[in-house]
């Protein structure tokens, strides 16, 4: 049984609804309960775009008007205010928001709490909260006529995928010589790439990284990107207690220091992007540590408030994951035809379905 089965049930078999009335204090309780809760796990399930779409759109003002009629006034637009005013709302606006609730997010297992909780409420909010229900319900039906409409295209690129994975020109060699002969004459937006995928446990390769961020041109997010993740893991260490392939990271770290000191870095275009700010708050933590214990670094790179990196993303027609270089997905296919591939796949290229 659903929550709104049992809801239906409930209201069904309980006290008498009509305009005017309102549901005992337990009830109040649990619709209070249930409409803040359903909120928070709404938006912490998608933290980077919170409460999104049409039925959240109506819900929010739903909410924004309940807190001006009760004449409580929200601090701001966070989302903490946003569940704290929930908490703060007399019984019928919390009976409202439940309806709501119900109303504007169509299922078939909330069908029959939508009539009894309506049945609570005045004509015309009954009235207005079936017109966004209806007008959700247009969207939706939109929705499933758009992703329709272009499932033959993705199952067409879902095939070309698969044809990528396996396609012997799409692979390039990583072969320490002939790696750090090719990355010679990348971009910097291509050494961002390759730096923000690394092995940082990799053997083998180590000239091609120490390469890139010894040169003037790389970016100071990409430098700074392999510095915080090698702090994070080395930073608190002394090299001479490391073992040769961390004291050889430990000294690189160093190196990229020393540079980012001097402002041997002349570009700063690119976001930092794949390191997130505990990372970062985790080296400020260990700086000030060994200041404090008369140990500091023998560098001295910007603090938190001088920071300064780049907006935009790398654009570069290569890709780089777990020790593998990749034409990137775009770029083999707009050269997929020139090269006379994909007409006979597999056999155009003698490739062989990936592992």
């Amino acid at each position: 049984m659903t929550i709104f089965d049992w809801l239906t049930e409930v209201l069904r078999r309980t006290e008498p609804s009509g305009p005017g009335r309102l549901p005992s204090d337990e009830r109040i309780a649990f619709y209070r309960d249930y409409v803040h809760n359903s909120v928070v796990l709404a938006a912490a399930a998608q933290p980077e775009d919170p409460l999104p779409g049409l039925s959240w759109q109506y819900f929010r003002e739903d909410v924004r008007h309940e807190a001006r009629a009760a004449r409580i006034a929200m601090r701001d637009g966070t989302f903490g205010t946003f569940f704290d005013t929930i908490r703060l709302l007399p019984p019928i606006a919390i009976v409202r928001l439940m309806a709501a609730r119900s109303v504007y997010f169509p299922t078939p297992e909330n069908d029959g709490a939508v009539d009894d909780l309506l049945a609570y409420l005045d004509a015309a909010t009954v009235r207005l909260m079936r017109q966004r229900r209806n007008a959700v319900l247009a969207q939706q039906a939109a929705e499933a006529k758009r992703v329709e409409s272009e499932a033959p295209a993705r199952a067409r690129e879902e095939a070309l995928w698969a044809e990528y994975r396996a396609c012997p020109f799409a692979r390039l060699s990583t072969e320490p010589a002939e790696f750090l002969r090719w990355i010679k004459l990348q971009t910097p937006d291509t050494w961002n790439v390759v730096v923000d995928r690394w092995d940082y446990n990799g053997i083998g390769r180590e000239d091609v990284i120490a390469w890139i961020l010894d040169q003037p041109d790389c970016d100071l997010a990409t430098a700074a990107q392999f510095f915080f993740i090698a702090a994070m893991d080395l930073g608190d260490s002394e090299p001479e207690t490391l073992s040769p392939l961390y004291r050889n990271s430990w000294e690189l770290m160093a190196r990229v220091g020393h540079n980012w000191q001097r402002g041997h870095y002349r570009r700063n275009d690119l976001r930092l992007s794949s390191v997130v700010p505990s990372e970062i708050a985790l080296y400020d933590e260990i700086v000030a540590r060994r200041e404090a214990e008369g140990r500091p670094f023998p560098w001295r790179v910007p603090g938190p408030g001088e920071r300064r990196f780049g907006v935009r993303e790398p654009d570069s027609d290569y890709l780089y994951e777990h020790g593998h270089l990749w034409i990137g997905f775009s770029t083999w296919k707009r050269g997929r035809e020139a090269r006379g591939c994909g007409v006979d796949f597999p056999r155009c290229c003698n490739a062989s379905p990936a592992d």
